[in-house]
């Protein structure tokens, strides 16, 4: 029963936390709409959502002090403060300052959730453990858009969508109350010395910069295709949301076969395999005239990606097991970087050469990425 507790208490964090992660995508039309701004703005939003990230380590070094538990509760209100400022935002910069909240809760537990689980998993089983915190990202991916698109056009309005996650923050945070604590690391600390030496490990190059590269993909494809569908195929926020909904299909596949296959296949090279559709997929997709193609494009994009993103973070779970959560959340520090980074660059890309030149970028990013992962060692594997 702890095990299941522990187990189905994550499940509903990391779907919770992941399905207002997917809201900006597919709502950047009526984002657009209902604060009166450009439609490739609404990008903008994830900016300091996404900068906050900057933090994590700093948490990471806490829940490896002080327990994950504790910060992960920590987290788990931030999100919920933001989860009310959201719904009750009239300007886009009350918005954003709200979604700066859902990120610091949104990434500090995104590194945490795994380093937690990872404390009564086995490493040999530990695919599986990210395969079910992954389903829970997959079926938040699939019910997202049309939650938000249903919401947005009987409602119009952002309560009916952020109120029902503060409900849920509230639940997750009275299960998480009844958990086990983790192990605690009486001896970290703040160390500069510390970071700089995991910062200068070859493997941990690799990885953070892999990292960064297969993270623009995704950013560059889903904060505007959305607008592409609107705008050159003249598909209404339903629509979208069903075709964004149909490519979270292809996320729960991925998901699916991973927990099966990675421990089994071994997580570093089911990972290639899996970024390798990833990177082929996005190739043709702004050229492509039909949106049946479109989608069918896109749904595979999407189980490359999150098929793959579920193997490789459990192979880079092991890599500093000691400061594991330090670690982590360097992993997702890099995640929010990212997408702050790209925050800035899809919007102006976008304007100079629409989605072919996002996805373009995003292309070539990502075949590097997949270069670098080629050139990991297996050990650990």
């Amino acid at each position: 029963m702890g095990q299941l507790l522990i187990f189905l208490t994550a499940f509903i964090i990391q779907f919770t936390i992941a399905i207002e992660m997917n809201f900006i995508g597919p709502l950047a039309p009526f984002l657009s709409q209902h604060f009166g701004i450009k439609a490739s703005q609404v990008a903008f939003f994830n900016l300091g959502y996404s900068a906050i990230g900057i933090l994590v380590p700093l948490f990471g070094i806490w829940a490896d002090k002080y327990g994950n538990k504790k910060l992960m509760s920590l987290a788990l209100s931030f999100f919920l403060v933001g989860s009310i400022v959201c719904s009750f935002s009239s300007t886009a910069l009350q918005y954003a300052a709200g979604r700066i909240f859902l990120g610091l809760g949104y990434f500090s537990l995104s590194g945490t959730l795994m380093s937690y689980i990872s404390e009564f998993v086995d490493y040999k089983k530990r695919g599986k453990a990210a395969g079910i915190l992954r389903l829970a990202f997959g079926l938040a991916i699939l019910s997202s858009p049309l939650y938000s698109a249903i919401l947005s056009n009987k409602y119009n309005n952002l309560k009916s969508m952020y109120l029902p996650l503060a409900l849920l923050s509230v639940i997750a945070l009275l299960m998480l109350s009844r958990l086990p604590e983790s192990r605690k690391e009486t001896n970290v600390k703040l160390d500069t010395e510390g970071f700089i030496k995991i910062l200068k490990n070859p493997r941990t190059i690799k990885i953070l910069g892999s990292l960064f590269l297969l993270i623009t993909a995704p950013t560059m494809l889903y904060n505007f295709l959305s607008i592409n569908l609107s705008t050159e195929h003249g598909l209404s926020q339903k629509s979208i949301g069903i075709v964004y909904s149909i490519m979270a299909m292809g996320t729960i596949l991925g998901i699916a076969i991973a927990a099966m296959m990675a421990d089994r296949i071994g997580k570093l090279k089911f990972s290639r395999y899996c970024f390798t559709i990833m990177v082929l997929s996005i190739m043709l997709i702004a050229y492509i005239p039909s949106v049946f193609i479109i989608t069918f494009l896109a749904s595979a994009f999407a189980f490359g990606l999150d098929s793959g993103w579920t193997a490789y973070q459990a192979f880079s779970s092991e890599i500093f097991p000691e400061n594991r959560s330090t670690f982590l959340g360097l992993f997702y520090t890099v995640n929010a970087f990212t997408v702050a980074i790209q925050s800035i660059v899809g919007p102006l890309l976008f304007e100079a050469g629409g989605l072919k030149l996002t996805t373009g970028f995003g292309f070539t990013a990502s075949a590097i990425a997949l270069i670098i992962l080629f050139r990991i060692s297996h050990s650990h594997a």
